[in-house]
Protein backbone atom coordinates (compact mmCIF):
# COMPACT_ATOMS: atom_id res chain seq x y z
CA UNK A 1 0.00 0.00 0.00
CA UNK A 2 1.48 3.05 -1.08
CA UNK A 3 1.58 6.32 1.35
CA UNK A 4 -0.58 9.20 0.41
CA UNK A 5 0.48 12.49 0.57
CA UNK A 6 1.65 14.26 3.38
CA UNK A 7 1.27 17.72 4.85
CA UNK A 8 -1.60 19.35 5.70
CA UNK A 9 -4.84 19.06 3.36
CA UNK A 10 -5.94 21.91 0.93
CA UNK A 11 -8.79 22.13 2.88
CA UNK A 12 -7.09 22.58 6.52
CA UNK A 13 -6.46 26.26 7.91
CA UNK A 14 -4.35 25.29 10.41
CA UNK A 15 -4.61 27.71 13.68
CA UNK A 16 -4.89 26.14 17.04
CA UNK A 17 -5.19 22.92 18.04
CA UNK A 18 -8.66 21.07 17.86
CA UNK A 19 -7.56 18.47 20.48
CA UNK A 20 -4.97 19.18 23.29
CA UNK A 21 -4.64 15.78 25.68
CA UNK A 22 -2.32 16.24 28.63
CA UNK A 23 -1.40 13.64 31.37
CA UNK A 24 -4.31 11.50 30.62
CA UNK A 25 -4.75 8.57 32.89
CA UNK A 26 -7.41 5.95 33.45
CA UNK A 27 -7.85 3.42 35.51
CA UNK A 28 -10.32 0.51 36.08
CA UNK A 29 -9.74 -0.79 39.43
CA UNK A 30 -5.99 -1.15 40.36
CA UNK A 31 -5.29 -1.52 36.67
CA UNK A 32 -4.29 1.78 34.79
CA UNK A 33 -5.10 1.69 31.22
CA UNK A 34 -3.64 4.97 30.10
CA UNK A 35 -0.78 6.61 32.03
CA UNK A 36 0.03 10.16 31.64
CA UNK A 37 -0.45 10.61 27.80
CA UNK A 38 -0.01 13.99 26.22
CA UNK A 39 -0.85 14.99 22.56
CA UNK A 40 -2.27 17.49 20.64
CA UNK A 41 -4.22 17.30 16.94
CA UNK A 42 -4.06 20.01 15.06
CA UNK A 43 -6.67 21.29 12.10
CA UNK A 44 -6.44 18.94 8.55
CA UNK A 45 -3.83 16.74 10.81
CA UNK A 46 -4.13 13.05 10.96
CA UNK A 47 -2.68 11.17 14.33
CA UNK A 48 -2.15 7.96 14.43
CA UNK A 49 -1.85 5.95 17.48
CA UNK A 50 -0.43 2.81 17.09
CA UNK A 51 0.05 -0.69 19.58
CA UNK A 52 -1.16 -3.83 19.71
CA UNK A 53 -4.00 -5.32 21.89
CA UNK A 54 -3.72 -3.28 25.87
CA UNK A 55 -1.94 -0.77 25.02
CA UNK A 56 -4.14 1.50 26.07
CA UNK A 57 -5.00 3.24 22.44
CA UNK A 58 -8.70 2.03 22.56
CA UNK A 59 -9.54 3.80 25.54
CA UNK A 60 -8.10 6.78 24.98
CA UNK A 61 -10.40 7.42 22.16
CA UNK A 62 -13.00 6.24 24.27
CA UNK A 63 -12.13 9.14 26.35
CA UNK A 64 -11.99 11.44 23.48
CA UNK A 65 -15.26 10.41 22.24
CA UNK A 66 -16.92 10.21 25.64
CA UNK A 67 -17.80 6.97 26.52
CA UNK A 68 -14.92 6.60 29.56
CA UNK A 69 -13.95 9.48 32.14
CA UNK A 70 -10.52 10.24 32.71
CA UNK A 71 -9.10 9.27 36.28
CA UNK A 72 -6.55 12.41 35.99
CA UNK A 73 -5.29 14.63 33.37
CA UNK A 74 -7.30 17.15 30.88
CA UNK A 75 -8.62 16.99 27.28
CA UNK A 76 -9.80 20.21 25.78
CA UNK A 77 -11.86 20.05 22.78
CA UNK A 78 -11.61 23.56 20.69
CA UNK A 79 -9.93 24.88 24.33
CA UNK A 80 -12.75 23.80 26.12
CA UNK A 81 -12.66 21.10 28.92
CA UNK A 82 -13.88 17.64 27.17
CA UNK A 83 -16.93 16.25 29.27
CA UNK A 84 -19.69 19.06 30.24
CA UNK A 85 -22.20 17.92 31.71
CA UNK A 86 -24.83 20.11 30.56
CA UNK A 87 -27.05 18.81 27.09
CA UNK A 88 -25.39 22.29 25.28
CA UNK A 89 -22.17 21.02 26.07
CA UNK A 90 -22.54 17.20 24.99
CA UNK A 91 -24.29 18.56 21.72
CA UNK A 92 -21.46 21.20 20.80
CA UNK A 93 -18.94 18.43 21.55
CA UNK A 94 -20.86 15.65 19.25
CA UNK A 95 -21.31 18.17 16.39
CA UNK A 96 -17.26 18.54 16.81
CA UNK A 97 -16.05 15.08 17.32
CA UNK A 98 -17.34 11.85 16.00
CA UNK A 99 -16.06 8.61 16.38
CA UNK A 100 -16.24 5.51 14.02
CA UNK A 101 -16.01 2.06 15.16
CA UNK A 102 -14.18 -1.39 13.57
CA UNK A 103 -17.73 -2.83 13.72
CA UNK A 104 -20.78 0.22 13.10
CA UNK A 105 -23.14 -2.58 12.75
CA UNK A 106 -24.46 -2.58 16.41
CA UNK A 107 -24.80 1.91 15.97
CA UNK A 108 -27.04 1.52 13.66
CA UNK A 109 -31.11 1.00 14.71
CA UNK A 110 -31.62 -2.31 12.66
CA UNK A 111 -35.49 -0.83 11.64
CA UNK A 112 -34.25 2.60 10.15
CA UNK A 113 -32.61 2.20 6.94
CA UNK A 114 -29.75 3.95 6.06
CA UNK A 115 -30.41 7.32 5.04
CA UNK A 116 -32.43 7.55 8.05
CA UNK A 117 -30.12 6.21 10.33
CA UNK A 118 -27.55 9.39 8.34
CA UNK A 119 -30.35 12.09 8.63
CA UNK A 120 -30.40 11.67 12.71
CA UNK A 121 -27.60 13.83 13.58
CA UNK A 122 -28.96 16.40 11.50
CA UNK A 123 -32.68 16.56 13.09
CA UNK A 124 -30.51 16.82 16.37
CA UNK A 125 -27.48 18.99 15.78
CA UNK A 126 -28.98 21.23 12.83
CA UNK A 127 -33.01 20.93 12.61
CA UNK A 128 -34.29 22.84 9.73
CA UNK A 129 -36.98 21.93 7.19
CA UNK A 130 -37.22 18.10 5.68
CA UNK A 131 -36.60 18.61 1.95
CA UNK A 132 -33.15 20.24 2.93
CA UNK A 133 -32.40 17.85 5.64
CA UNK A 134 -33.25 14.59 2.47
CA UNK A 135 -30.86 17.10 0.03
CA UNK A 136 -27.77 16.56 2.90
CA UNK A 137 -28.57 13.28 3.23
CA UNK A 138 -28.45 12.66 -0.87
CA UNK A 139 -25.12 14.72 -0.96
CA UNK A 140 -23.78 12.38 2.33
CA UNK A 141 -24.05 9.59 0.75
CA UNK A 142 -22.64 10.86 -2.90
CA UNK A 143 -19.34 11.92 -0.93
CA UNK A 144 -19.38 8.26 0.63
CA UNK A 145 -19.88 6.15 -3.16
CA UNK A 146 -23.93 4.92 -1.83
CA UNK A 147 -26.12 5.49 -4.11
CA UNK A 148 -30.07 6.03 -3.92
CA UNK A 149 -30.65 2.29 -3.44
CA UNK A 150 -28.21 1.52 -1.18
CA UNK A 151 -29.88 4.61 1.10
CA UNK A 152 -33.39 2.82 0.96
CA UNK A 153 -31.53 -0.35 2.22
CA UNK A 154 -31.36 -1.51 6.21
CA UNK A 155 -28.21 -1.72 7.61
CA UNK A 156 -27.78 -5.96 7.71
CA UNK A 157 -28.63 -5.99 3.37
CA UNK A 158 -25.28 -3.90 3.42
CA UNK A 159 -21.75 -5.71 3.10
CA UNK A 160 -19.23 -4.16 5.93
CA UNK A 161 -17.62 -2.05 3.64
CA UNK A 162 -21.00 -0.03 2.34
CA UNK A 163 -21.78 -0.05 6.24
CA UNK A 164 -18.45 1.63 7.39
CA UNK A 165 -19.12 4.31 4.56
CA UNK A 166 -22.86 4.58 5.73
CA UNK A 167 -21.14 5.28 9.56
CA UNK A 168 -18.65 7.32 7.69
CA UNK A 169 -21.23 9.51 6.23
CA UNK A 170 -23.29 9.50 9.14
CA UNK A 171 -20.35 11.11 11.00
CA UNK A 172 -19.53 13.71 8.50
CA UNK A 173 -23.50 15.11 9.19
CA UNK A 174 -22.40 17.59 11.19
CA UNK A 175 -19.56 18.74 9.45
CA UNK A 176 -17.32 17.92 12.41
CA UNK A 177 -13.81 19.18 13.07
CA UNK A 178 -12.32 15.87 14.15
CA UNK A 179 -13.11 12.30 13.19
CA UNK A 180 -11.76 9.10 15.89
CA UNK A 181 -11.29 6.28 13.77
CA UNK A 182 -10.91 3.13 16.34
CA UNK A 183 -9.75 0.13 13.82
CA UNK A 184 -11.73 1.30 11.44
CA UNK A 185 -10.78 -0.84 8.04
CA UNK A 186 -9.29 -3.76 10.40
CA UNK A 187 -12.93 -5.83 9.83
CA UNK A 188 -12.66 -5.20 5.72
CA UNK A 189 -11.01 -7.46 2.92
CA UNK A 190 -7.98 -6.34 1.82
CA UNK A 191 -9.83 -4.31 -1.89
CA UNK A 192 -12.36 -2.74 0.75
CA UNK A 193 -9.61 -1.39 2.99
CA UNK A 194 -8.07 0.21 0.12
CA UNK A 195 -11.01 1.90 -0.72
CA UNK A 196 -12.17 3.10 2.43
CA UNK A 197 -8.66 4.80 3.06
CA UNK A 198 -8.95 5.57 0.12
CA UNK A 199 -12.50 7.76 0.64
CA UNK A 200 -11.18 8.64 3.63
CA UNK A 201 -7.60 10.54 1.89
CA UNK A 202 -9.72 12.33 -0.33
CA UNK A 203 -12.42 13.45 2.62
CA UNK A 204 -9.47 15.18 4.40
CA UNK A 205 -8.14 16.79 1.50
CA UNK A 206 -11.49 18.29 0.50
CA UNK A 207 -13.12 19.38 3.94
CA UNK A 208 -9.40 19.54 6.24
CA UNK A 209 -11.39 17.41 8.75
CA UNK A 210 -8.63 16.22 11.33
CA UNK A 211 -8.17 12.44 11.84
CA UNK A 212 -7.39 10.42 15.15
CA UNK A 213 -6.46 7.12 13.46
CA UNK A 214 -6.42 4.05 16.02
CA UNK A 215 -4.49 1.14 14.63
CA UNK A 216 -2.62 -1.94 14.81
CA UNK A 217 -1.70 -1.73 11.32
CA UNK A 218 1.42 -0.10 11.03
CA UNK A 219 0.62 -0.40 6.41
CA UNK A 220 -2.81 1.51 7.53
CA UNK A 221 -0.81 4.20 9.50
CA UNK A 222 1.77 4.60 6.91
CA UNK A 223 -0.97 5.12 4.53
CA UNK A 224 -2.93 7.92 6.16
CA UNK A 225 -0.97 9.45 9.28
CA UNK A 226 1.22 12.15 9.00
CA UNK A 227 2.55 12.15 12.34
CA UNK A 228 2.08 8.86 14.98
CA UNK A 229 2.36 7.91 18.80
CA UNK A 230 3.26 4.54 19.51
CA UNK A 231 1.97 3.02 22.89
CA UNK A 232 2.85 0.28 25.01
CA UNK A 233 1.63 -0.89 28.84
CA UNK A 234 -0.65 2.37 28.80
CA UNK A 235 2.58 4.87 27.82
CA UNK A 236 3.36 6.88 24.84
CA UNK A 237 7.18 5.32 24.10
CA UNK A 238 7.71 6.97 20.82
CA UNK A 239 6.42 9.76 19.06
CA UNK A 240 7.06 11.63 15.49
CA UNK A 241 6.36 11.59 11.80
CA UNK A 242 5.16 8.80 10.52
CA UNK A 243 7.86 7.92 8.18
CA UNK A 244 10.36 8.76 9.96
CA UNK A 245 9.12 6.75 12.72
CA UNK A 246 8.68 3.52 11.04
CA UNK A 247 11.50 3.71 8.62
CA UNK A 248 14.10 4.25 11.66
CA UNK A 249 12.13 3.59 14.98
CA UNK A 250 14.14 4.65 17.86
CA UNK A 251 12.20 2.17 20.50
CA UNK A 252 12.83 -1.18 20.90
CA UNK A 253 9.28 -1.83 20.92
CA UNK A 254 8.19 0.16 17.67
CA UNK A 255 11.22 -1.85 16.22
CA UNK A 256 9.14 -5.11 17.29
CA UNK A 257 6.13 -3.78 15.90
CA UNK A 258 7.55 -3.73 13.00
CA UNK A 259 9.22 -6.82 13.04
CA UNK A 260 6.09 -8.64 13.97
CA UNK A 261 4.85 -7.82 10.52
CA UNK A 262 5.81 -10.91 8.06
CA UNK A 263 7.35 -10.10 5.21
CA UNK A 264 11.02 -11.31 2.75
CA UNK A 265 13.45 -12.22 5.56
CA UNK A 266 11.31 -12.66 8.20
CA UNK A 267 12.41 -14.19 11.20
CA UNK A 268 9.76 -15.42 14.17
CA UNK A 269 12.32 -16.44 16.18
CA UNK A 270 13.87 -13.33 16.49
CA UNK A 271 10.72 -11.41 16.87
CA UNK A 272 9.91 -13.77 20.05
CA UNK A 273 13.06 -13.05 21.33
CA UNK A 274 12.67 -9.13 21.32
CA UNK A 275 9.42 -9.40 22.62
CA UNK A 276 10.90 -11.97 25.89
CA UNK A 277 13.95 -8.93 26.02
CA UNK A 278 10.98 -6.12 26.19
CA UNK A 279 9.18 -7.98 29.00
CA UNK A 280 12.36 -8.67 31.30
CA UNK A 281 11.52 -6.34 34.33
Amino acid sequence: MSGAGKGLPSGATGGAPLLEVAGLVKRFGSFTAVDGVDFTLLPGQSLGIVGESGSGKTTVARILAGLEHQTAGTVLLEGRPLGGRSRRDRLRQAAALQMIFQDPYGSFDPRRTVAESVAEPLRLHAPGPAAARRARVAELLDQVGLNERLGAALPRELSGGQRQRAAIARALAVRPRVLILDEAVAALDVSIQAQILTLLDGLRRDTGIAYLFVSHDLAVVRYLTDSALVMRGGQVVERGETEDLLRAPRHPYTRLLLDSVPGPGWDPDRVAAGRRALDVP
